[in-house]
């Protein structure tokens, strides 16, 4: 099930469906972006990601772990599964920042803050810094939803930086 406010502002996106990778954590109430390995199995995104494929669905509950905030893959690759937003797809994602936004932020590039696939720190998009650039900040959260905090953020995967592997 997807977070009540973390995801994509699209009520109804299209999704494909993807085998995990073993023990990999997700936080509930995180950015959770994805890319997918050349064992076709999708993992998080992390800090340092000069692509990104798509935007993971995370399930209710824990999953294989016990910290209520997150949802972990079983140990053994490929056991679960998640639906995936492609972010060629284009669709705008609402997602928690590092920092309180602006409104003159918006068009501006920024990254990805996730220094681990498998601890239970939530992503967040970094609004501050512009070195990968795989996001392009569209506008403050506060303008599409009335829970949005300060540091939420609307954001589009930087048509530039789509996972194109060869």
């Amino acid at each position: 099930m997807a977070h009540m406010l973390y995801g994509c502002t699209d009520p109804n996106p299209k999704t494909v469906e993807y085998p995990v990778n073993a023990s990999d954590v997700y936080a509930h109430a995180g950015a959770n972006f994805v890319i997918l390995g050349s064992d076709g199995y999708v993992t998080p995104a992390l800090t340092g990601s000069t692509t990104i494929f798509g935007y993971a669905i995370i399930p209710k509950g824990t999953g294989a772990g016990t910290a209520s905030a997150d949802w972990k893959a079983n140990a053994t690759d490929a056991v679960d599964k998640v639906p995936v937003i492609l972010a060629s797809d284009g669709y705008s994602f609402l997602v928690p920042a590092d920092d309180t936004a602006t409104v003159g932020q918006s068009g501006n590039a920024c990254d990805l803050l996730n220094a681990s696939a498998t601890d239970t720190t939530a992503s967040l998009v970094d609004i501050g810094t512009s070195s990968t650039d795989v996001f392009i900040i569209q506008e403050l959260a506060t303008n599409r939803h009335e829970g949005a905090a300060g540091t939420d953020i609307v954001v589009k995967v930087n048509p530039a930086k789509l996972q194109a592997d060869t």
